[in-house]
């Protein structure tokens, strides 16, 4: 049935592709197809450029927001993000097209829908009348067997920090496909403000356009969270390899942005990640701990592959038509992830163990000074980057319901000295995301000495609170019982993603779902804005997942729900609006 989830899960992009061939056949001729390069990885992913030649595109360019791209066909088509400023890039390059004699008709596919805002925009700067717009929303694409993602990377920012819903119906849209292609599910776990708008949108979704027409489901159970659950998951630092090279190198649909130069060749532009590749397979979800001595073994099988020199004819033939081809691809491999391990040992290598050490402090809330003080440290030597300093305070903040008054001030003065004042808006956002806020005062607004009796109440010894967060990972038992003698090459539960400190919250849930120790509803109960959808009064416990993350999903999620998979020998498909990691998430609201 494994395989079933997965072959089923291929037909989607292949939906995909038959829908963008018949948008541009509706365009006839030949086309110029000018294309946002964010959406240049999502695109490979769905149609190759042979597949959009023989729909009449001639020739293609990156959009370049700059210049005038030289256009030689009478149809030019822009395949671009749903985005104001986007469109004003656009519109200024149609009116200066449009001083010339020679203009070609222009078409706009838009992604993930149309927005009437940009049909007024285009209407204000005059070019409406030369432009055709479209929609076009692509369904889940799939990534490495069981990994489905939207691919849109602007929809954190866009729905949890600027709390625009815009997208929340193209969610539901690709969630109603999925329930069309497997089934739908008995029970439904939705937690989430989000994921509840959403749900209301699938039952329209269902009235307008139909249900499942199976009565049996693939999926017995669909959980469905927004991604404010857990944002440690995202701001940890992950310990598996595939966690390390996104947070390293970057990971863009399935791409690895590394390449190997060696002496003959020049770097090229990255590398697809699949299971298909033999190596890859193996160490994708290790350990970090583990890859090298892996690798290790697979130089040493190939120093002892059989020699040639005492071969006859034939064997010397069919051991270079069958044995050498494979020899050579598995040395290649094993020469890429060597240097990729050496690359994330130089990035990560000098501050691993200390960054470690820190964040763990942070879970479990105790050394609260240090933690700072090492904040401050990482500030000073500009450790990471700008942006391993606010991921760390956005761990201190979300385990510790947040930072007290001058914790935040000195901290927000020495990192605007060290990166610049143009990040006071970075410090905004992220108080509005809620993930570094003021901690509320013990004394009330009417005390008038604030300064010093704030002194007192941290210079009195006041029985120890334990955060919001520490008595959620403590009822949903977060916080594996780790020994010494704990082995993350061989984990026995999915704490190894996060170097045994730290089990994801929404694989835990999973976890506890496929248990059921605890009903579903109890379950629910633990959690903030959760509920249970049980179509059927069914006590068995489901064995078939389906986890869609609404703002995105990290690698250590996935790792986590493979190795949970071994565990009970259940089958999860993780879906999410995007794969990110902490990071993308910082950046995002910078």
């Amino acid at each position: 049935m494994h395989c079933s989830l997965e072959t089923r899960a291929s037909a989607l992009n292949r939906i995909s592709q038959k829908r963008l061939g018949e948008l541009l056949n509706k365009i006839p001729g030949l086309k110029d197809f000018i294309i946002d390069p964010i959406l240049i990885k999502p695109l490979e992913r769905i149609i190759g450029v042979s597949q959009l030649r023989f729909h009449g595109v001639d020739k293609i360019f990156k959009l370049d927001y700059g210049s005038a791209i030289p256009t030689t066909n009478s149809q030019v088509v822009y395949f671009v993000q749903s985005d104001l400023v986007m469109a004003k890039h656009i519109c200024d390059q149609i009116n200066a097209r449009l001083r010339s004699t020679n203009n070609p008709s222009y078409h706009i596919i838009l992604i993930p829908q149309k927005l009437i805002s940009i049909s007024n925009l285009l209407e204000e700067e005059g070019v409406l009348g030369h432009v055709t717009l479209y929609g076009f929303q692509w369904e889940m694409i799939q990534f490495d067997g069981n990994i489905l993602s939207f691919q849109l990377d602007s929809f954190f920012r866009k729905t949890f920090l600027d709390q625009d819903q815009l997208f929340l119906p193209c969610v539901a849209r690709s969630i109603w496909s999925l329930q069309m292609l497997y089934g739908k599910p008995s029970m439904t776990f939705l937690q989430g403000k989000y994921a509840a708008i959403v749900d209301q949108q699938m039952d329209i979704l269902f009235e307008s356009y139909g249900k499942p027409e199976r009565e049996l489901s693939d999926i017995s159970c669909f959980v469905i969270v927004d991604r404010d659950i857990d944002y440690p998951s995202v701001l940890l630092t992950p310990g598996t390899y595939t966690s390390l090279l996104h947070e390293v190198f970057g990971i863009k649909s399935g791409v690895l942005d590394f390449s190997l130069e060696t002496q003959n060749s020049k770097p090229r532009g990255g590398r697809l990640l699949s299971s298909t590749e033999e190596i890859y397979s193996e160490i994708k979800h290790k350990h970090f701990s583990d890859v090298f001595g892996f690798l290790s073994k697979v130089a040493k099988n190939l120093q002892e592959l059989k020699p040639t020199a005492n071969m006859n004819l034939t064997d010397l033939k069919r051991n270079i038509r069958q044995e050498l081809p494979n020899a050579l691809a598995l040395k290649s491999s094993l020469a890429y992830h060597i240097s990729a391990c050496e690359g994330i040992i130089g990035k990560m290598g000098p501050r691993f163990e200390s960054t470690q050490a820190a964040e763990q402090r942070m879970l479990e809330g105790r050394g609260r000074k240090e933690n700072v003080s090492y904040i401050e440290d990482c500030i000073a030597m500009k450790v990471g980057g700008n942006l391993s300093p606010l991921r760390l305070l956005c761990l201190q903040s979300v385990t510790q319901d947040g930072l007290t008054a001058d914790e935040i001030n000195n901290l927000k003065i020495q990192y605007l000295h060290a990166y610049g004042y143009n990040h006071l808006t970075s410090f905004h956002n992220l108080d509005k995301l809620g993930l570094l806020t003021q901690q509320s005062t013990l004394l009330s607004n009417d005390v008038t000495a604030g300064a010093l009796a704030n002194k007192v109440v941290h210079a009195v010894s006041l029985p120890t609170r334990r955060s919001t967060f520490y008595s959620l990972a403590q009822k949903l038992k977060l916080f594996p019982n780790v020994k010494d003698d704990y082995d993350l090459k061989n984990p026995k539960d999915m704490s190894y993603v996060f170097n045994g400190a730290y089990i994801p919250l929404v694989c835990q849930i999973v976890h506890m779902l496929i248990k059921r120790e605890v009903v579903p509803e109890e379950v629910a109960k633990m959690v903030l804005n959760a509920k249970v959808k049980m179509d059927k009064t069914n006590d068995i416990p489901p064995r078939t997942f389906l986890v869609y993350f609404i703002g995105g999903v990290t690698y250590s999620e996935i790792a986590a729900f493979y190795l949970l998979e071994k565990l009970t020998g259940t089958q999860i498909l993780v879906a999410g609006t995007s794969i990110l990691n902490g990071n993308s998430l910082i950046e995002s609201c910078l």
